[in-house]
């Protein structure tokens, strides 16, 4: 029988479908479920030593420190790159030294250390550069550096590249020392983001366990842990739990006056916060403009934090322009959809390419043109890994450059290709034997509740689990066969949907559209849970995530 999907065309699974003793005692089976054990504050972190050459790299850097050397640190354009590399610069500005930053412009430039580059801190009087997000792949950067008699020091986190050296195969870059999780490293955290990573150099160069600003770094790296999608489990979750802890006492200065733009009253910053909110207000200097202005906003604030402001409004603005006509290109019966076009803009490709997947429940694949170079960024769902793709015999030769991730990746290639490399991606993605029936948007749903689980006693279980992020995901829930009551549409024309659950207080953002086709019906629906509080009395409010029909509607 094929599947009841929901009205905006999603398959629901069922992981559980009633709790058998109570919400509460299955939320402490899910707390265990996802190896949540224990309070991530009680937890330490890692001995940033752990890492095979970060001694190397931390004996490098105050041998250049105490010589007074003209260092550089070279970020990647995102929220990782930057907040690690303000990391970096202010354990520099604590012992007197400015250093040299460089942040490449993503259009212009494209993402890693080029020679170009090198050759511009060369002409700075630079003898040292040290990466940050960025340079595991750069073999042959590393080596002409060596050339020119400049140190690299390598700190990223990224899927390692394997190249032939004369002493053989190796995925180790020719740098002074690679502080990277896995090359080579006994550090037992695997999943660390560039932020992450950075925040482990600046434990190791710190005499003391602590520093003054140690909670500025603890929030840097938090940002930048939340924004790269990594999961937060373990290590990560045990930072972020300290970093979001620090948020609400942060000291005055640029980085609160950042925060501080997301902050709402009475209301404590969360990951989701920094995720949807904070996060894409410092990448957006780098889509629509140049990410040094996020740099300058987080290290001295003034002007540059109202340029984010602007910034932001203009991302809005234009991915939701260019995700309008992306819709339009969309052959809906592909495997892996692939657009292109002079209309789109590279810098925000992988906000349209990551709309499309959540949308249509495939990989995708979007590519700004500019004369005969195309730049893409693609985005994958969890059961297909696109680096695959992307490194099939059919697929490389095609491509300029590429990198990236499981589930995010970037690449460039001459436009003229471009329909053979359509073709070679559908080819690679066919044969790798994935089930067409995993190629539909789709929600996994928890476990199903009772009107009567619904309490604030739930909403506190479930408030144990934070912070939510990747493999550690907010709760979603269903209740079956309910009748929405007093239903209204609100916002921006009629966007928005508010009614009453079972006698609950329910919103579902962007469902506006469906309100008439729900006014009598009987409906199943998919949903978080929040607190809501209002004139001083508590209770539980459902944030609806989907709607189908309980009915058949095959």
């Amino acid at each position: 029988m094929p599947q009841k999907l929901s009205l905006t065309g999603k398959r629901w699974i069922v992981k559980q479908d009633d709790i058998a003793d109570s919400a509460v005692a299955f939320m402490r089976s899910l707390f265990h479920e996802r190896n949540l054990l224990g309070s991530a504050r009680d937890n330490i972190l890692s001995d940033p030593f752990l890492f095979a050459e970060m001694g190397r790299a931390v004996e490098r850097i105050r041998a250049a420190v105490d010589a007074g050397e003209t260092i550089a640190i070279f970020g990647d354009y995102d929220a990782d790159g930057i907040t690690g590399t303000a990391q970096l610069v202010r354990f520099f500005r604590r012992r007197g030294i400015e250093p040299i930053t460089y942040l490449p412009h993503r259009v212009k430039e494209g993402y890693g250390l080029k020679n170009a580059s090198i050759d511009a801190l060369k002409q700075k009087g630079v003898s040292l550069i040290i990466t940050v997000d960025t340079g595991i792949a750069a073999h042959a950067e590393c080596a002409y550096a060596q050339t020119l008699g400049i140190d690299v020091i390598v700190t990223d986190h990224h899927h390692p590249v394997t190249v032939v050296s004369p002493d053989g195969p190796t995925n180790r870059p020719p740098a002074h020392a690679v502080i990277h999780p896995l090359v080579p490293s006994a550090f037992p955290n695997l999943h660390l983001c560039g932020s992450g990573v950075a925040f482990m150099l600046v434990r190791a160069l710190e005499p003391e366990r602590s520093w003054k600003g140690i909670e500025e770094d603890f929030v840097l790296a938090t940002i930048g842990t939340v924004a790269d999608l990594v999961p937060l489990t373990g290590e990560n979750r045990t930072l972020v739990t300290w970093g979001l802890s620090f948020l609400e006492s942060l000291p005055p200065g640029p980085l609160r006056d950042v925060v501080n733009t997301i902050r709402q009253r009475d209301h404590a910053i969360t990951s989701t916060d920094i995720a949807f909110r904070l996060a894409p207000r410092i990448n957006a200097s780098g889509r629509v403009n140049d990410p040094s202005i996020a740099l300058s906003a987080i290290l001295d604030g003034g002007d540059a934090i109202g340029q984010l402001e602007r910034f932001n409004a203009e991302r809005q603005r234009l991915t939701t322009h260019m995700y309008a006509i992306a819709e339009t290109m969309v052959d809906r019966d592909a495997w892996l959809l692939c657009l292109g076009s002079d209309t789109f803009s590279a810098g925000l490709a992988g906000l349209i390419a990551g709309r499309l997947t959540e949308a249509y429940g495939r990989p995708s694949l979007v590519a700004a043109f500019d004369g005969n170079r195309a730049i893409a960024s693609l985005r994958s769902i969890p059961s297909y890994d696109i680096m695959h793709a992307l490194r099939h015999a059919a697929v490389a030769p095609l491509l300029q450059t590429c990198g990236g991730h499981r589930q995010a990746a970037g690449c460039t290639f001459d436009v003229r290709n471009f329909e053979q490399l359509k073709e070679a991606l559908k080819a690679a993605m066919h044969s790798s034997g994935l089930e067409p029936e995993l190629l539909l948007p789709t929600l996994t749903i928890d476990a199903v509740l009772k009107p009567a689980d619904l309490s604030l006693d739930l909403w506190q279980a479930i408030s144990a689990l934070e912070p939510f992020g990747q493999e550690n995901k907010e709760p979603l829930f269903s209740l079956t066969m309910q009748t929405l009551e007093g239903i209204r549409c609100v916002g921006e024309d009629g966007k928005h949907m508010q009614c009453r659950i079972a006698g609950k207080k329910a919103v579902g953002f962007s469902l506006g559209k469906y309100a008439d086709a729900l006014m009598s019906e009987p409906v199943d629906i998919a949903f978080h849970i929040a607190k809501d509080t209002w004139n001083g009395r508590h209770d539980v409010q459902i944030v609806i995530n989907d709607i189908r029909l309980s009915r058949s509607t095959d």
